[in-house]
């Protein structure tokens, strides 16, 4: 019986991914690039201590890539009957990139204090493609890097 709960096991997860799913074409509008590639940040939520990420990815050659940087303020609910938290997107930098011939970009981008919403899209051709990142910019971070290095080098002493 173990021997059977095993084979099924693995049979499920090394055989059907492999199978494509069944499209009637109806979800055009939610396809995914596959030949295009954010590379750093490459978490969908990101915290960095510096102020500015470079933000580089691999796409096709003459995508048009537009970055949009907001930062987000989130604020709870002052009334009791309001059960979502209310968010404040504020549109700090945009940028414009051109993939070259070599299907890479990249777009050194400013980050406020906090959250940042940066949103890609992709135009090609005639359609667009959309991808949402987060980045939290903790100047804290570095900071308190430092002082456990010093820590560190004092215990060691």
């Amino acid at each position: 019986m173990k021997k059977k709960f095993l084979f099924l096991v693995l049979l499920l997860t090394f055989v059907l991914p492999t199978f494509a799913d069944a499209s009637n074409g109806e979800d055009k509008k939610n396809v995914k690039l596959t030949d295009f590639e954010i590379t750093n940040p490459k978490e969908e939520a990101a915290i960095v201590p510096g102020e500015n990420i470079v933000l580089t990815g691999i796409g096709v050659e003459k995508d048009k890539i537009d970055i949009e940087v907001y930062s987000v303020k989130r604020t709870l609910p002052k009334d009791k009957d309001k059960e979502k938290e209310a968010v404040i997107k504020k549109l700090n930098n945009s940028y414009v990139v051109n993939v070259d011939a070599l299907k890479v970009f990249a777009q050194e981008i400013e980050l406020k204090e906090g959250e940042n919403l940066v949103v890609i899209t992709v135009t090609r051709g005639d359609r667009k493609y959309t991808v949402n990142k987060t980045v939290n910019y903790n100047k804290n971070m570095e900071l308190n890097k430092i002082i456990r290095q010093l820590e560190y080098k004092d215990s060691v002493n």
